[in-house]
């Protein structure tokens, strides 16, 4: 990494931009970031909650970059189109790992406040786990055996109410953290094969209207928390990632497609040096640097300093903190190459003015734009 460049924009004086920001809201809780019509309002502004800024009606660095690196028909499906993709358990448990070792890392405060661990099998070797071992215990103390496996466990604990069950466990874990009225409902999605499991109803926010604290499985929390540590090990990271602002929105209009365009920076400090914290799986340059190549984080870097010049931060340096945390526990700070950097804004520019081509023709065409015979040889 180029660090040099990163010392060098520290030390200019950048009129202190940070004087534009507002906040997301005003003291009645009025949006700043909307005028009287419902309407997007250009700036710079602090406090916008995701599920906030995913809706605002402006067109945002992923839809961007995945124009830039796939076909406009792709860019239907995946942003226009009612299709939809669940994740599976290993997708979910890999991207929560990430949202919340991001979140310890940007927005410590109330962490633990909105969150509670909830316990590993593994940590309990000696409680009753399966249907079998259950089944075991009733048959010892002369109890039926039928049933499915919730009957099992009241069947036991009605018996024996000191039985170590690990679902048991679960359950008063959840009930500590999250309510007796959130496990309740929790148990009726699973119940109405809804979910698949009590944890599983939480996510996605479902039971968030009713959840004092939202549970995170334990290996997710742990995993998050190795990623903050990992990080506070790294100095040129923890530096970047201080005096400055987390999680700032940045709204601004595309002079060239009239497009409104949005971003929202993982980190952006006074000297308008920004930062984006990626948990990866490798933070080995050579692996990393394909990482970039194949999802576009040149294109993404392009498309955040583009839409904060125009709205008047002067960024122009842009670092990337990887945190590998599967098979090592390593952080790495790295930056674009300057000639990597003007072809990414030229692809940038692009696939903005392929995406307003796109919706002024209502063509989401796919490998050919006018239906052309394709001739191929091998």
């Amino acid at each position: 990494m180029a660090s040099a460049n990163l010392k060098v924009q520290s030390t200019q004086n950048y009129d202190e931009w940070f004087h534009m920001i507002q906040p997301a809201y005003d003291d009645i809780g009025n949006p700043n970031f909307l005028d009287s019509n419902g309407d997007l309002v250009e700036g710079i502004y602090s406090g916008v909650p995701n599920s906030i800024y995913h809706e605002l009606d402006a067109y945002s660095s992923s839809l961007i970059k995945e124009l830039a690196k796939n076909t406009p028909a792709h860019v239907y499906r995946q942003y226009f189109s009612d299709e939809e993709r669940k994740r599976t358990t290993a997708q979910r448990n890999t991207l929560d790992t990430g949202s919340f070792g991001h979140e310890l890392i940007l927005e410590p405060i109330g962490f633990y406040d909105r969150y509670f661990r909830v316990p590993l099998a593994i940590e309990y070797p000696n409680a009753l786990h399966t249907n079998a071992e259950l089944k075991d215990a009733l048959k010892a103390l002369g109890k039926k055996v039928s049933g499915t496996k919730p009957d099992l466990v009241k069947r036991l604990l009605d018996t024996d109410p000191n039985a170590l069950i690990f679902d048991d466990l679960i359950a008063k874990s959840i009930i500590k953290g999250a309510g007796v009225k959130a496990y309740n409902e929790a148990v009726k999605l699973v119940d109405s094969s809804k979910c698949s499991t009590v944890l599983a109803a939480f996510n996605d926010g479902a039971l968030s209207h009713i959840t004092k604290k939202t549970p995170i499985d334990g290996l997710v929390w742990d995993d998050a928390h190795r990623i903050l540590e990992t990080f506070k090990s790294h100095a040129r990271a923890k530096r970047l990632i201080s005096n400055g602002f987390a999680e700032l929105t940045v709204i601004a209009r595309d002079p060239d497609s009239g497009l409104m365009l949005k971003v929202k920076f993982d980190y952006i400090n006074k000297h308008a040096i920004a930062s984006d914290v990626k948990s990866t799986r490798s933070a080995n340059p050579n692996k990393f640097r394909f990482q970039c190549r194949d999802l576009r984080y040149d294109v993404q870097e392009s498309f955040y300093k583009y839409v904060a010049n125009l709205a008047g931060i002067p960024v122009k340096l842009f670092a990337f903190i990887g945190i590998e945390y599967l098979e090592a526990d390593i952080c790495e700070v790295f930056e674009m190459k300057r000639t990597r950097q003007v072809v990414a804004h030229r692809d940038m520019k692009k696939a903005i003015a392929t995406l307003k081509e796109c919706l002024d023709s209502e063509n989401w065409y796919g490998y050919t734009k006018n239906d052309e015979v394709v001739v191929i040889d091998w």
